[in-house]
């Protein structure tokens, strides 16, 4: 299905509460997308599951009068991917042609998503062939981010290091030594925007969110940890706003509550004594949710009964669960 720029407007339009969009933003995404030169979008991938990517395949809507607009509607008609090798209907040189050709023109919003393993000069983690070699996820982002306008690391490898930088114990975890896409661009240029949206996997509206702000010429708040303080909060200047526990509808302060679990699989009681991670955990999971139905949002992790693991933190996944 062929969408225009008009009906993805629709798209955003409708979506505006859940994107964080008022109506000068509106106004200013559809300037934007009357513009034929509006960035282009690269996307990466690096060691990580692109468990990220799957997730944004989920993003869905049911738009009167556009009707059902998937993922696919928005992003391979209306903003341009220039390349992501998960979405592509080109590949081999085809599709990394693409990608040099719009690194060429510059300008555009690298997304980045993945750890970059920096042992063995990069080469536990290949993206692509060039002229008969093979090219690191390192030496890509190093040769991509110098044209880019923003950056945009999404998922917690690539915000943080993640399951990809973690390991057993102190001196065999991490044996290709991946650091975060976030930390290795600031290595390349400290002076480039780079936000941060993480999450196991990150959420698709929030990757959205940042898509769109960074579409729009934005240069949101951040917090210290570089993600933005509207869908995460901001943890060293207020404890309880978007904190998970403290709006969690399971806290045990709140009215009603029906107390602390005293083991896994007891519905809507608190699973803090058996390992949430939600006291120190900040993201708007509580409001936003996950897995929409055809009445919107239906659930999320606590509220089916599992706990939050923290994985939009910096320190997620360490640290044992259910303690």
């Amino acid at each position: 299905m062929q969408i225009s720029r008009r009906d993805f407007l629709k798209y955003c339009t409708a979506s505006a509460a859940a994107l964080g969009l008022g109506a000068s933003d509106l106004l200013k995404l559809e300037k934007a997308l009357a513009d034929e030169s509006q960035p282009t979008v690269l996307w990466l991938h690096g060691s990580g599951c692109q468990g990220d990517s799957i997730s944004l395949l989920n993003l869905y809507a049911d738009i009167d009068p556009v009707g059902d607009v998937t993922v696919g509607d928005v992003l391979l008609n209306h903003i341009n991917l220039s390349y992501h090798t998960v979405l592509m209907s080109s590949a081999g040189p085809t599709a990394v042609q693409m990608g040099q050709d719009a690194r060429d023109q510059g300008g555009y919003i690298l997304v980045l998503e993945g750890g970059v393993p920096t042992a063995f000069d990069g080469r536990a983690c290949l993206v692509y062939s060039q002229d008969g070699q093979s090219v690191t996820y390192q030496q890509a982002i190093a040769d991509w981010v110098t044209n880019a306008a923003a950056v945009l690391c999404v998922g917690t490898c690539a915000c943080f290091g993640g399951i990809v930088a973690s390991g057993p114990d102190a001196f065999e975890h991490n044996p290709t030594d991946v650091i975060s896409a976030t930390d290795y661009v600031q290595q390349l240029d400290s002076s480039k925007f780079v936000m941060n949206i993480p999450g196991c996997p990150a959420h698709p509206a929030w990757t959205t969110w940042g898509l769109v702000q960074l579409l729009l010429g934005n240069e949101p708040i951040l917090d210290g940890d570089r993600r933005p303080v509207t869908l995460f909060g901001n943890k060293q200047q207020d404890a309880d706003t978007l904190n998970i526990h403290a709006n969690c509808p399971r806290n045990p302060k709140l009215a009603g509550s029906s107390g602390l679990a005293e083991r896994l699989g007891e519905d809507h009681k608190c699973l803090e004594n058996l390992g949430c991670r939600g006291p120190n955990t900040y993201a708007d999971c509580p409001s936003r949710q996950w897995h929409n139905g055809e009445n919107g949002p239906v659930n999320w992790c606590v509220d089916c009964n599992g706990m939050c693991l923290g994985c939009v933190e910096s320190d997620f996944p360490g640290g044992p669960f259910y303690t």
